[in-house]
Protein backbone atom coordinates (compact mmCIF):
# COMPACT_ATOMS: atom_id res chain seq x y z
CA UNK A 1 0.00 0.00 0.00
CA UNK A 2 1.44 3.67 -0.45
CA UNK A 3 -0.42 6.63 1.07
CA UNK A 4 -1.33 9.97 -0.62
CA UNK A 5 -1.21 12.59 1.33
CA UNK A 6 -2.19 16.49 1.06
CA UNK A 7 -0.09 19.15 2.64
CA UNK A 8 -2.63 22.35 3.75
CA UNK A 9 -5.05 21.78 5.97
CA UNK A 10 -4.11 18.12 6.51
CA UNK A 11 -0.59 17.60 7.55
CA UNK A 12 -0.71 21.23 9.11
CA UNK A 13 -3.78 22.52 10.95
CA UNK A 14 -4.31 25.66 8.83
CA UNK A 15 -3.82 26.70 5.58
CA UNK A 16 -0.38 27.80 4.71
CA UNK A 17 -1.62 28.66 1.08
CA UNK A 18 -4.07 31.18 2.53
CA UNK A 19 -2.66 32.70 5.37
CA UNK A 20 0.60 33.79 2.82
CA UNK A 21 -2.35 34.89 0.23
CA UNK A 22 -4.32 36.84 3.36
CA UNK A 23 -0.42 38.73 4.35
CA UNK A 24 0.88 38.90 0.67
CA UNK A 25 -1.46 39.11 -2.24
CA UNK A 26 -1.87 42.32 -3.34
CA UNK A 27 -5.30 42.81 -5.51
CA UNK A 28 -8.26 41.07 -5.35
CA UNK A 29 -7.03 37.37 -4.69
CA UNK A 30 -10.70 36.70 -3.31
CA UNK A 31 -12.35 37.19 -6.02
CA UNK A 32 -10.12 34.29 -7.97
CA UNK A 33 -10.35 32.01 -4.66
CA UNK A 34 -14.05 32.49 -5.19
CA UNK A 35 -14.55 31.36 -8.39
CA UNK A 36 -12.32 28.24 -7.57
CA UNK A 37 -14.57 27.25 -4.60
CA UNK A 38 -17.90 28.19 -7.06
CA UNK A 39 -16.46 25.41 -9.60
CA UNK A 40 -15.18 28.50 -11.71
CA UNK A 41 -11.37 27.71 -12.03
CA UNK A 42 -9.48 24.64 -11.32
CA UNK A 43 -6.92 24.96 -8.21
CA UNK A 44 -4.23 25.05 -10.30
CA UNK A 45 -5.09 28.25 -12.53
CA UNK A 46 -6.62 29.58 -9.33
CA UNK A 47 -2.89 29.23 -7.48
CA UNK A 48 -1.18 30.37 -10.63
CA UNK A 49 -3.52 33.57 -10.88
CA UNK A 50 -3.17 33.92 -6.97
CA UNK A 51 0.69 34.12 -6.50
CA UNK A 52 0.93 36.41 -9.16
CA UNK A 53 -0.64 38.96 -7.07
CA UNK A 54 2.27 38.30 -4.33
CA UNK A 55 5.30 40.44 -4.93
CA UNK A 56 7.92 39.69 -1.59
CA UNK A 57 11.18 37.67 -1.40
CA UNK A 58 10.91 33.83 -1.69
CA UNK A 59 13.58 34.50 1.80
CA UNK A 60 10.82 36.21 3.68
CA UNK A 61 7.83 33.94 2.96
CA UNK A 62 9.82 30.89 3.45
CA UNK A 63 10.50 32.42 7.17
CA UNK A 64 6.59 33.33 7.31
CA UNK A 65 5.43 29.88 6.61
CA UNK A 66 7.93 28.54 8.71
CA UNK A 67 6.74 30.74 12.23
CA UNK A 68 3.21 30.30 11.43
CA UNK A 69 2.76 26.26 9.97
CA UNK A 70 0.87 24.33 12.76
CA UNK A 71 1.50 21.06 12.35
CA UNK A 72 -1.32 18.71 13.38
CA UNK A 73 -0.73 16.41 16.59
CA UNK A 74 1.03 12.88 15.68
CA UNK A 75 2.07 13.42 11.73
CA UNK A 76 5.92 12.59 12.80
CA UNK A 77 4.84 9.77 14.79
CA UNK A 78 2.76 8.58 11.98
CA UNK A 79 5.89 9.00 9.41
CA UNK A 80 7.95 6.92 11.80
CA UNK A 81 5.39 4.20 11.55
CA UNK A 82 5.21 3.84 7.46
CA UNK A 83 8.89 4.08 7.59
CA UNK A 84 8.87 0.90 10.01
CA UNK A 85 5.90 -1.07 8.36
CA UNK A 86 7.53 -0.57 4.69
CA UNK A 87 4.34 1.93 3.73
CA UNK A 88 5.58 4.41 1.28
CA UNK A 89 4.04 7.56 1.81
CA UNK A 90 3.77 10.49 -0.87
CA UNK A 91 2.80 14.65 -0.30
CA UNK A 92 1.03 15.66 -3.23
CA UNK A 93 -0.31 19.11 -2.95
CA UNK A 94 -1.65 21.84 -4.89
CA UNK A 95 0.34 23.75 -2.78
CA UNK A 96 3.89 25.40 -3.59
CA UNK A 97 6.99 23.51 -3.19
CA UNK A 98 8.74 26.76 -1.49
CA UNK A 99 7.03 26.82 1.52
CA UNK A 100 5.92 23.34 1.53
CA UNK A 101 9.82 22.29 1.63
CA UNK A 102 10.05 24.89 4.43
CA UNK A 103 8.26 23.64 7.21
CA UNK A 104 9.16 20.12 6.17
CA UNK A 105 12.50 21.37 6.63
CA UNK A 106 11.66 22.93 10.14
CA UNK A 107 9.83 19.80 11.31
CA UNK A 108 12.83 17.57 10.27
CA UNK A 109 10.79 15.59 7.42
CA UNK A 110 12.56 16.93 4.10
CA UNK A 111 13.32 13.60 3.04
CA UNK A 112 9.82 12.85 1.89
CA UNK A 113 8.67 12.40 -1.56
CA UNK A 114 6.82 15.25 -2.30
CA UNK A 115 4.68 15.97 -5.34
CA UNK A 116 3.42 19.61 -5.71
CA UNK A 117 3.68 22.97 -7.93
CA UNK A 118 6.56 24.43 -8.77
CA UNK A 119 7.54 27.68 -8.37
CA UNK A 120 9.94 30.93 -9.60
CA UNK A 121 10.00 33.99 -8.09
CA UNK A 122 10.87 37.57 -10.75
CA UNK A 123 9.46 41.05 -10.30
CA UNK A 124 6.43 40.42 -11.45
CA UNK A 125 5.15 38.14 -8.84
CA UNK A 126 5.60 34.41 -8.33
CA UNK A 127 5.07 31.83 -11.23
CA UNK A 128 3.57 28.80 -10.76
CA UNK A 129 3.64 25.61 -12.28
CA UNK A 130 2.49 21.55 -12.31
CA UNK A 131 4.36 19.16 -13.75
CA UNK A 132 2.37 15.57 -13.63
CA UNK A 133 4.36 12.16 -13.45
CA UNK A 134 5.32 12.15 -17.52
CA UNK A 135 7.02 15.25 -17.05
CA UNK A 136 4.01 16.91 -18.85
CA UNK A 137 2.18 20.49 -17.53
CA UNK A 138 -0.47 19.87 -15.63
CA UNK A 139 -3.78 22.41 -15.74
CA UNK A 140 -6.18 20.53 -13.67
CA UNK A 141 -6.37 17.52 -11.98
CA UNK A 142 -3.16 17.55 -10.72
CA UNK A 143 -3.82 15.61 -7.27
CA UNK A 144 -5.74 12.46 -9.16
CA UNK A 145 -3.07 12.51 -11.92
CA UNK A 146 -0.64 11.30 -9.14
CA UNK A 147 -2.95 9.14 -7.63
CA UNK A 148 -3.24 6.69 -10.65
CA UNK A 149 0.75 7.04 -11.36
CA UNK A 150 1.10 6.08 -7.53
CA UNK A 151 -1.28 3.52 -7.87
CA UNK A 152 0.60 1.60 -10.90
CA UNK A 153 3.76 1.69 -8.89
CA UNK A 154 2.05 0.12 -5.77
CA UNK A 155 -1.28 -1.55 -6.47
CA UNK A 156 -3.36 0.22 -3.69
CA UNK A 157 -3.51 3.85 -2.44
CA UNK A 158 -5.03 5.55 0.74
CA UNK A 159 -5.78 9.13 0.40
CA UNK A 160 -5.15 11.80 3.25
CA UNK A 161 -6.92 15.13 2.39
CA UNK A 162 -9.08 17.71 4.33
CA UNK A 163 -10.46 20.17 1.36
CA UNK A 164 -11.68 20.60 -2.25
CA UNK A 165 -8.98 20.55 -4.20
CA UNK A 166 -9.13 16.63 -2.65
CA UNK A 167 -12.31 14.98 -4.00
CA UNK A 168 -11.58 14.07 -7.18
CA UNK A 169 -8.52 12.35 -6.10
CA UNK A 170 -10.10 10.68 -2.60
CA UNK A 171 -13.26 9.75 -5.05
CA UNK A 172 -10.94 7.58 -6.89
CA UNK A 173 -8.41 6.09 -3.75
CA UNK A 174 -9.26 2.58 -2.33
CA UNK A 175 -9.06 3.88 1.08
CA UNK A 176 -10.05 7.69 2.69
CA UNK A 177 -9.49 9.31 5.90
CA UNK A 178 -10.83 12.74 5.50
CA UNK A 179 -11.04 15.61 7.72
CA UNK A 180 -12.36 19.24 7.24
CA UNK A 181 -14.39 20.14 4.48
CA UNK A 182 -13.56 17.01 2.30
CA UNK A 183 -15.34 15.15 5.32
CA UNK A 184 -18.46 17.13 4.15
CA UNK A 185 -18.02 16.66 0.57
CA UNK A 186 -17.67 13.14 0.70
CA UNK A 187 -20.69 12.82 2.83
CA UNK A 188 -22.51 14.66 0.44
CA UNK A 189 -21.15 12.02 -2.73
CA UNK A 190 -21.81 9.18 -0.79
CA UNK A 191 -18.40 7.76 -0.51
CA UNK A 192 -16.84 5.98 2.08
CA UNK A 193 -14.47 7.18 4.59
CA UNK A 194 -12.94 7.31 7.63
CA UNK A 195 -12.61 10.69 9.71
CA UNK A 196 -9.87 11.59 11.45
CA UNK A 197 -9.01 14.99 13.92
CA UNK A 198 -5.04 13.94 14.42
CA UNK A 199 -2.68 11.50 12.95
CA UNK A 200 -2.87 9.39 16.22
CA UNK A 201 -6.45 8.67 14.69
CA UNK A 202 -5.51 7.64 11.64
CA UNK A 203 -2.70 5.27 13.13
CA UNK A 204 -4.84 4.09 15.18
CA UNK A 205 -7.15 2.91 12.58
CA UNK A 206 -4.96 1.30 10.12
CA UNK A 207 -3.53 -0.48 13.37
CA UNK A 208 -6.42 -2.22 14.31
CA UNK A 209 -7.05 -5.72 14.19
Amino acid sequence: MIIQCDFDGTITTNNISLVLREKFAIGNWRKIESDYLGGRLAVEESNKRQYALIKESREKLEAFARKNAEIRAGFLEFVTYCLAAGIRLAIVSSGLDFYIEAVLDKIGASDLELHCARTSFTKDGITVSYVGPDGDTVREGFKKKYLAWLRKRDGRVAYIGDGLSDLEAASAADCVFATGHLHSLLNTSSVRHHTFSDFHDILRQICRP
